[in-house]
C-alpha cells in the first residue's frame, strides 16, 4: 500500500463518524498520522480524499463479487455469493457508510459498485429472460432487505428465499 492508500484508509472511519460536511482535512491528517501539508501532497481537497475512498470501497466491493461470481457452486449459490457481498456492505457487517455518504458520492460521480454488481450478476443469469434487468430487480431486493429487520442471519435467509425463487422458480407444494 502507498502512503496516499494509508490516508484514505484512515479516512473512511473520519468520513463514517463526521459525514461528509462535518469531516475536515486537519481531521483526516490527525487519523491519518500526518501533517496538513503532508496530506495536500496527495490529495488537493475533501472531495479527492472521498473519491479516493469510494474507489478503494467500490474496488473492494466488484473484486469480492468476481470471487463469488466464479466460485463452485451452482448458479443460484454463485448468484447468492455476489449478493451477500452487496448485503454485506450495504450493512450487516456494521462497517458501512450512512446514506449521505452514499448520496455524496453519487452527486460527485463517483461510479457505485451496483453498476458492476448488475453486469456479473446478468452473467450467472445469461440463460434467463431479460438477464440484466432480473440482476437489477435482485440487486435492489437486496438492498431492501439489507434495510429490514431481523439482523444479519435472518437477512441471509431472506436473500437465499430470494434467489431460489429467482433462480429456481417457486415451487408449489
Amino acid at each position: 500500500m502507498t502512503k496516499r492508500d494509508d490516508i484514505a484508509g484512515a479516512a473512511v472511519a473520519v468520513f463514517a463518524r463526521h459525514g461528509f460536511a462535518h469531516t475536515s482535512m486537519d481531521l483526516i491528517a490527525r487519523a491519518a498520522g500526518v501533517s496538513r501539508p503532508a496530506l495536500y501532497q496527495y490529495f488537493r481537497n475533501k472531495h479527492d480524499v472521498f473519491a479516493a475512498v469510494a474507489e478503494c470501497a467500490t474496488g473492494r466491493i466488484v473484486r469480492a463479487a468476481e470471487r463469488a461470481r466464479d466460485a463452485d457452486g451452482t448458479p443460484a449459490d454463485r448468484v447468492h455469493g455476489v449478493l451477500l457481498v452487496k448485503l454485506d456492505a450495504a450493512g450487516t457487517d456494521g462497517a458501512s457508510f450512512p446514506p449521505e455518504l452514499v448520496a455524496q458520492a453519487g452527486a460527485m460521480g463517483v461510479a457505485p459498485a451496483d453498476d458492476e454488481l448488475v453486469h456479473l450478476l446478468a452473467q450467472l443469469l445469461a440463460g434467463t429472460p431479460e438477464p440484466l434487468e432480473t440482476a437489477a430487480v435482485l440487486l435492489a431486493s437486496t438492498a431492501g432487505i439489507a434495510r429490514s429487520d431481523g439482523g444479519p442471519e435472518v437477512q441471509h435467509r431472506r436473500l437465499r428465499l430470494l434467489v431460489d425463487l429467482v433462480v429456481g422458480g417457486p415451487t408449489v407444494r
